[in-house]
């Protein structure tokens, strides 16, 4: 029935480009008979249009979905320890040892800065940063001693809980994330986890330095954070607005196919989202990603792939692992 539904409501590169991604990319999430019940989603409720028209404008958004499998998410998490984490040290080894070049000082003294360096997930147990760190660790063949629970950094002192730092020889924290969006999350670490860290370090003698790595980021919320407490702010992957659905650059209209335009595939976007993801039709805080990684779908993604428990019947393509908003 799948074929039935694409190919009457899709043009042929469409239906092609959807049938590879389906077997190659999409890790079992996006399956033939799951596209074929996503699509049923869309049944002529935008003003104007055919369900047949919005179908086809929904089969083009989905073959333009970008998303990262295993594979590609461990070389993500390679790539943020080598380039963002372990160059940088090196370079700061590099300075103190009057810009030395000597293979076994660089290693000496990065080893030194990685063993008071300890890395924490961006967000609580449930959030996607937590969940990449044990691959994260696994990819780098780091020590487990290197990702505590944050809240066995701290020792108490006197009647303050969290008084002091629990090892004092502790002097970088790390927070890992997968995708910086508005900086919500970030906002809400600075006023409250990054205060209390930095004054248990000071009533133990000791300056913390604290960073935020993430694989990918919208520029508007990177600058946020880096206007936050944090010592250093990078990503791997710094977003473009031509990753953003329906934004003048988006590459998902660059040369669309006939029938397909911009103004119709916005149009049958927020119809749907709005149902499906009432105050949030193209994502949190309008985000309109396209983007998908193997462990979750980012809340800035357009709903219409996603949502689910919702008031309305809906068949997402993908699952996204519900949690607080804000990557």
């Amino acid at each position: 029935m799948v074929r039935e539904i694409v190919q009457v409501t899709a043009d042929e590169a469409t239906v092609r480009r959807l049938k590879t991604m389906s077997e190659t990319l999409w890790e079992g999430q996006g399956s033939i008979p799951a596209v074929d019940r996503w699509l049923e989603n869309f049944d002529g409720k935008t003003e104007q249009y055919s369900a047949d028209v919005e179908r086809h404008h929904a089969a083009h958004l989905l073959s333009h979905f970008t998303y990262f499998g295993q594979r590609e998410v461990k070389e993500l998490l390679v790539s943020l320890y080598r380039d963002h984490f372990r160059y940088e040290i090196i370079q700061q080894v590099r300075r103190d040892a009057a810009n030395s070049s000597d293979p076994t000082v660089l290693r000496a003294g990065f080893a030194e800065r990685l063993q008071r360096t300890r890395f924490l997930g961006a967000g609580g147990p449930s959030e996607s940063g937590t969940m990449l760190l044990y691959s994260f660790r696994q990819e780098n063949k780091l020590d487990e001693t290197l990702f505590p629970d944050r809240y066995q950094l701290f020792a108490p002192d006197g009647d303050k809980p969290f008084g002091r730092l629990a090892d004092p020889t502790v002097e970088r924290l790390v927070f890992i994330d997968d995708v910086l969006g508005t900086g919500t999350q970030a906002i809400k670490h600075s006023a409250t986890f990054i205060p209390q860290i930095r004054q248990a370090a000071a009533r133990s003698g000791r300056k913390i330095d604290i960073w935020y790595l993430t694989l990918f980021a919208l520029p508007d919320g990177l600058t946020v954070v880096e206007r936050l407490d944090y010592d250093r702010v990078d990503a791997v992957h710094l977003m473009t607005a031509s990753q953003r659905a329906f934004s003048e650059e988006s590459h998902v209209y660059a040369d669309p196919p006939a029938g397909i335009n911009r103004e119709t595939g916005r149009a049958v976007a927020e119809r749907y989202g709005i149902s499906v993801a009432p105050g949030n039709c193209f994502g949190y805080e309008g985000g309109q990603l396209m983007l998908g990684l193997n462990h979750n779908i980012p809340d800035h993604t357009l709903p219409i792939f996603w949502a689910s428990n919702t008031v309305v019947p809906w068949h997402p393509i993908f699952t996204r692992h519900n949690k607080d908003p804000e990557a």
